[in-house]
């Protein structure tokens, strides 16, 4: 019975409203709209919109559905197609979820930020707790990214707690920071002034004491009214309740039990094939056609038609285009609580006659197989099995869910079962759910299994567990699989190649070269390319470690070539991320960031996630090296924001490492502690890194607090390790000199004597390869004190796109002219590397060569173009000022991406910046403020 205004809402409408009105302003917006079944969140989306519309909004409004989980995308989609004005259209030309579902959710994004670029946008979408897998991806993924544009996102979810997509992708939002409106039982007022508005009167003592029954729900509250007003029997307390004060309430009820009873009175005087109408459209789940319900009860559809128009004459039915559609979800699970199981099991089997010939997804056929079916023959099961493979391509978690209920209901002796549980260990370990995976695998391993099967359980546990970070226990998987007799040699490469993989942040260098080795010999001889690409790509990575760039170019190569000559899953494995890192450590910047920019762009189009946040690491360390901090430092918060966003954490600690280091060079200590600490309690669960990210991030950070021997103390594991793993010396030349610089401060000179060895020796392996030899001089400089060593430094370094170790050996050969006497000379050196050093970030380094410079820290240059310092220009970076333009041109934020050469995320996050420096939030406001100051330079010239 619909009710004319909100009651009891003035706040919450009033915070809707002001989000509203913002949005017209240009500011974007995601609240979240939680409460019990009944308590008011459809009628408040509901009165958004309205407002929205008053105001000239587009607005499109959907409302999940419980077997919405296993239709890709439906719950966004169904609201977009609905909108009004229509705001996507050629849904088709999206393409299709299941061959690359972030690809599709990025285009999603894109005609989105098109579309509110003329007019601002209101989504609203209900019952997200039963959102499908890829509409709570696509929610994960668009809502931060579209902060800056006009659009209000209304996301409505039920309190209490559920392990599904929608709930998941809620709670990551609330941890991002998107507000949560909670919706609470009424109070007495509120319920005295519903009472009014539902019966057109003032309501008697005796119409209140009913209304207590509703526990302050404002749905149950206008049933029991209902009812009354219809003649109705008096109705039972809800929940148990006492029938005293509203006071005593608790504040979270649990309305089922008087609910259904409410509800059967409410529809009592329906007739039976009304009833029957319902019974039908609860049981399907979804809305439905009066031929489908009339289907379930072997009946034509005619005989329903008058039975449907009583229904929505009682308003427990409505209308949705072709389909019906419950009022409430309450009513429909009142509805279907009131069957007796046996009735409901009936219905879900003739569901699946009747959904075939309708030709209904395979997947919501499965739904009503596993609820309905007693009997598991083979035909049955496989029917399922294809469903769990067809779902794993766009919603894997759905797939695994699904394959658990299938294990649940097969039973343990069923022929099937071990198959079905290696697939479903698989599953579960993709999509992150790893205790589970570890507890099912476990389980079906007691079960006892053909040596392959179990064999490709434990490679798709140790799989998922490497892409999860999760090295340790993935190599105890792999040593697991490897002990297996009667193995095919394909089966072994695989898992040698993700052992091998492992064991490079898990173990010894020697023991990941001896599994790479054999996991290629065997891939060699079985024609398995995925195996001998990953097993190269591993080879490659072992051979830069121990200090051979050449031969890490070389095998790195090779494994792009294979990639590149069988595709499939040899290309989706991206060899080009080794090859760009190899070429990195070679100097050959220009090359390795052509590498990075093909490979992300491949990825994209393979809708590879996992790969995606290891394209930004190693971006940000190339721009890191060559002294682009913003550049740096945009690409890796973008990478560890997709990490987070798609819960592929592999890549968690070195992406923190790096805006740790990223943060010391902004002089932010604050801010490095916390990266660091971050990072260490990703390592403390299990989430593995190289030795090289953590030692080396904790050695720079007690550095800057002033503590020397404790730095040396935390890079004992990588100075033990030496000569024979070299890999930090391999990224970063400049270490060398640092930490020599590190141990003789420390009093430690053996220890600095020992590292100068190191480099000395990487540079005679690795002739030609500028920043080596230049690092090496360099080191041996400060090792002997001799000036003109360091002065040699200086010279080579000019030939090395690594501007900041030229910056630090002048620096450090100001210094020894300083006590050399030479003063004007020393004067002069240490101005340059201070000027270097500004116009590369390093405000930390800059401030301490200030002060050899006698000036106070923080005196700086201005770090903007030249024609650019006089004007607010200046606070935004090279990088910024070009993506803040291309913005005020009205370009999205993937064409933006485009003319840049970045990826979406990382202009995202250049976006970010630009807004928190301006002191802006959206789109429109940045640029108001570009026009702004390009008149003001205008007006000056």
């Amino acid at each position: 019975m619909p009710v004319g205004r909100m009651v009891g809402r003035d706040a919450e409408l009033a915070r809707i409203r002001t989000a509203l009105d913002n949005t017209m302003a240009g500011v974007g917006e995601c609240l979240i709209i939680e409460g019990s079944p009944g308590i008011g969140k459809s009628r408040l989306l509901t009165a958004a919109s309205d407002y929205a519309t008053e105001l000239g909004m587009a607005t499109a409004a959907g409302r999940a559905t419980k077997l919405d989980h296993v239709a890709p995308l439906s719950t966004l989609l169904g609201a977009l197609r609905n909108s009004c004005p229509l705001v996507v259209d050629n849904f088709d030309q999206l393409g299709d979820p299941a061959s690359n579902r972030f690809w599709l959710i990025d285009q999603l994004g894109d005609r989105l930020e098109r579309y509110v670029a003329e007019r601002p946008l209101l989504i609203t979408l209900d019952n997200v707790q039963w959102a499908d897998e890829l509409t709570a991806l696509a929610l994960r993924l668009l809502v931060p990214s579209l902060t800056s544009s006009p659009v209000l996102w209304l996301l409505a979810c039920r309190t209490a707690p559920s392990r599904s997509p929608g709930r998941s992708a809620v709670e990551l939002l609330l941890q991002e920071g998107v507000e949560r409106m909670e919706l609470r039982s009424l109070d007495d007022d509120a319920v005295h002034a519903l009472c009014r508005e539902i019966l057109g009167a003032e309501p008697d003592r005796e119409l209140l004491a009913l209304a207590r029954r509703s526990a302050g729900n404002p749905f149950l509250l206008e049933e029991l009214l209902s009812g009354q007003r219809a003649g109705g029997a008096p109705l039972p307390a809800v929940g148990g309740l006492p029938g005293g004060g509203f006071g005593d309430r608790p504040a979270g009820v649990d309305l089922s039990a008087g609910f259904v009873d409410a509800v059967q009175r409410h529809l009592q005087s329906l007739s039976p094939d009304a009833h029957r109408l319902l019974e039908a459209g609860a049981v399907l789940g979804r809305p439905f056609t009066v031929h489908e319900a009339a289907g379930l009860w072997g009946r034509r559809a005619v005989e329903l038609v008058a039975a449907a128009e009583e229904a929505m004459q009682q308003d427990a039915l409505m209308e949705t285009g072709t389909e019906l559609a419950f009022r409430h979800d309450l009513i429909r699970e009142s509805v279907l609580s009131a069957l007796p199981g046996p009735v409901r099991k009936v219905l879900h089997r003739e569901a699946v006659t009747v959904l075939r010939a309708e030709n209904r997804p395979a997947s919501e056929i499965a739904e009503h197989l596993i609820r309905g079916s007693s009997h598991w023959n083979s035909q049955t099961v496989d029917a399922l099995r294809t469903t769990i493979t067809q779902l794993a391509r766009t919603s894997p978690s759905t797939a695994a869910d699904l394959a658990l209920r299938t294990l649940k209901a097969i039973g343990e002796d069923h022929p099937v079962r071990p198959r079905l549980a290696a697939e479903a260990v698989g599953l579960l370990s993709t999509v992150g759910r790893l205790a589970e995976a570890q507890e099912l695998g476990e389980s079906a391993l007691k079960t006892g299994m053909h040596p392959e099967t179990e064999a490709m359980l434990l490679y798709g546990l140790a799989s998922a567990l490497k892409h999860a970070g999760q090295d340790v226990a993935a190599v105890r998987y792999t040593e697991r699989a490897l002990a297996l007799p009667s193995v095919a040699d394909a089966v072994r490469a695989r898992v040698l190649a993700i052992q091998a993989h492992a064991l490079l942040n898990a173990g010894g260098l020697r023991e990941a070269t001896v599994a790479a080795d054999q996991a290629v010999l065997l891939a060699r001889s079985a024609a398995e390319y995925p195996s001998m690409a990953l097993g190269i790509a591993a080879q490659s990575i072992a051979a830069q470690s121990s200090g051979d760039i050449s031969g890490a170019i070389t095998l790195a190569g090779e494994a792009v070539q294979i990639a590149d000559e069988y595709g499939g899953e040899a290309a989706q494995l991206h060899p080009r991320l080794w090859l760009g890192s190899a070429m990195a450590a070679a100097d050959r910047f220009t090359e390795a960031a052509a590498v990075y920019e093909y490979g992300q762009r491949e990825a994209h189009r393979f809708g590879t996630a996992w790969s995606q946040p290891l394209w930004h690491y190693h971006r940000a360390e190339l721009w890191l090296a060559r002294g682009l901090i913003d550049d740096a430092f945009a690409e890796a918060e973008a990478g560890l924001r997709m990490a987070e966003q798609l819960t592929t954490m592999a890549m968690g600690v070195p992406l923190l490492a790096t805006l740790a280091r990223l943060a010391l060079c902004s002089g932010d200590l604050e801010t490095a502690r916390s990266r660091l600490d971050h990072a260490r309690r990703l390592d403390a669960d299990g989430i593995g890194s190289r030795i090289e990210d953590l030692a080396w991030c904790t050695a720079l950070l007690l550095e800057a607090e002033g503590r020397p021997e404790q730095a040396l103390e935390a890079l004992k594991p990588l100075l033990d390790s030496l000569p024979g793993r070299l890999l930090l010396f391999t990224q970063e030349p400049g270490a060398a000199p640092r930490v020599v610089r590190l141990a003789l401060r420390a009093g430690a000179r053996d220890l600095a004597g020992v590292v100068a060895d190191a480099i000395s020796g990487l540079a005679r392996r690795n002739p030609g390869f500028v920043s080596l030899s230049a690092a090496d001089t360099h080191t041996r400089g400060l090792l002997e004190g001799d000036p003109a060593m360091l002065r040699a430094a200086v010279e080579a370094y000019q030939d090395s796109p690594r501007t900041p170790l030229r910056a630090e050996a002048l620096e450090d050969l100001g210094a020894a002219m300083q006590t050399t006497g030479h003063r004007h000379e020393a004067t002069d050196l240490i101005r340059e590397a201070f000027d270097l050093f500004t116009t590369a970030g390093l405000r930390m380094d800059a401030d301490r060569v200030s002060e050899r410079l006698g000036r106070p820290p923080g005196v700086r240059t201005a770090a903007g173009p030249p024609q650019l310092a006089s004007l607010a220009w200046s606070q935004l970076t090279r990088s910024e000022i070009k993506v803040a333009r291309l913005v005020a041109e009205g370009l999205t934020n993937r064409e933006v991406a485009a003319r840049l050469f970045l990826s979406p995320h990382t202009v995202d996050s250049h976006l970010r910046h630009i807004f928190s420096k301006l002191g802006l939030s959206s789109r429109v406001a940045l640029t108001r403020w570009v026009l702004k100051q390009d008149a003001a330079a205008e007006a000056e010239a």
